[in-house]
């Protein structure tokens, strides 16, 4: 699965979590810059995202993953090999 692939798929998770398009979160899209990405907004982007992929973030990533870009990162993480 390519970068891009995924990044597609998250943004689709955060749209569906933040009531809005996948088109209007940019490639840059963060908890600072995405109005209504909050703490109880990151924990259902974070479980959709788990479920999407079929991963589980390590407890210590979760307050990191506050970005499209974190958050792809993780998911390459996660699934490489």
């Amino acid at each position: 699965m390519t970068k891009d692939e995924i990044a597609a798929r998250i943004r689709v998770a955060l749209a569906k979590i933040l009531k809005t398009t996948p088109e209007s979160i940019t490639d840059d899209a963060s908890q600072t810059n995405l109005a209504g990405w909050d703490s109880v907004h990151h924990m259902n982007v974070v479980i959709s995202v788990e479920n999407d992929f079929g991963i589980e973030f390590d407890d210590d990533e979760l307050p990191t993953l506050t970005s499209l870009p974190l958050l792809v990162a993780a998911v390459e993480k996660h699934t490489a090999g």
